[in-house]
Formats: structure tokens, C-alpha cells, sequence
């Protein structure tokens, strides 16, 4: 019996992920209604395509709001996996920011937000700035390596504000080290 309620959850997640790519602006809003209720981490994927894809503010900021509050297990994987999906470039900055407002544990993962606070756009720097100074524990060994590839990198950037921003995860790093030399 207990298989055949989860075939029935499984059944009725697959009919919401679909819906969330209607034209039809009320049929996702009551897909992602259902999700809320009773989805788990298979449907960050679904959502992010839904994001992604359709324009409309309601649709946006409803998803938006769902992801900052996913508690799911396995949620940090499906979203580091969106990160890496080139589907999602657009929308990399609200994917980031999702870590830090749900609180998700990215314990380990330093490298992944320096090597996105980098490479990407501002604003991607801007959320992994974010998700750098939230994280309550780096390890030293994590932070002294992000830190020496910054600096080993240096701030070629030509975007002031990204320069800025990088210099800012610097001294966020050297903070958590317990170094004094905060650059400005």
C-alpha cells in the first residue's frame, strides 16, 4: 500500500512538472502550489526550466520564492548540477542566491563559488560574495586554497564593481583566516 501511495505522489509530481510549462499562466501557478506541498528535490530542475523559460513576473517571483525556502534533501546537488547546465546561464545569479536564502549547507564547495566569483557576470560574483560571507564554517584548508587562487588570479577584471566585488571575497577569506591585511 505504502508503493502505491508513492506511485500516486510520483504520478501527481510528473503531472505538476508538466504543467509548469503551459502557456497557461494559472495552471503553472497551481503546479507550483502542488510542488510546494509535496514535492521534493527532483523538482528544482522543473522549476528552473519554468523559470527560465517563461517571462511572466507572477510565475518568476512564485518559483523564485519556493526555491529560497527548499529544504529538500539532496537540493544542494540538484542545484550545483544547474549550475554546471548551460540551459540555466540566464539565470546562474537567482540559481547561487537560492543557496543562501534557503540556507543550504555548501560546506566544502568554496572552490565551485571562487571559480564562479571569477569567471562569471557581476552579479553571479555579487551572490557568490553572498553565499561566501553566509556559510557559517570553511575549512582553513579550503579558505587558504580559495584564497591563493584569487590572489594567484589577481583582479584583471575591467567591470569596477566586479573588481570590487572580488576584492571583497578576499578579504571575506582573509577575515575567516584570521589575517589583519584587509585590502580596500
Amino acid at each position: 500500500m505504502a508503493t502505491s501511495k508513492s506511485t500516486e505522489k510520483a504520478k501527481r509530481m510528473d503531472l505538476a512538472f508538466a504543467s509548469l510549462l503551459s502557456k497557461d499562466d494559472e495552471e503553472v501557478l497551481a503546479a507550483i502550489t502542488r510542488i510546494d506541498a509535496e514535492g521534493d528535490a527532483r523538482a528544482i530542475r522543473p522549476l528552473l526550466v519554468a523559470l527560465a523559460n517563461n517571462h511572466s513576473p507572477a510565475i518568476q517571483q512564485r518559483i523564485t520564492q519556493l526555491l529560497f525556502q527548499v529544504k529538500a534533501a539532496q537540493a544542494d546537488e540538484a542545484l550545483f548540477a544547474a549550475l554546471e547546465d548551460a540551459e540555466f546561464a540566464g539565470i546562474r545569479a537567482t540559481i547561487l542566491s537560492t543557496f543562501w536564502n534557503a540556507g543550504i549547507d555548501v560546506r566544502g564547495r568554496l572552490e565551485t563559488f571562487v571559480d564562479i566569483a571569477l569567471s562569471g557576470t557581476a552579479a553571479e560574483s555579487f551572490e557568490c560574495l553572498t553565499v561566501i560571507e553566509n556559510q557559517e564554517f570553511w575549512s582553513e584548508k579550503e579558505a587558504r586554497a580559495a584564497l591563493r587562487r584569487m590572489e594567484r588570479v589577481g583582479m584583471t577584471d575591467q567591470d569596477p564593481y566586479k573588481a570590487a566585488i572580488l576584492t571583497d571575497v578576499q578579504n571575506v577569506l582573509r577575515l575567516r583566516l584570521g589575517k589583519e591585511e584587509v585590502s580596500g
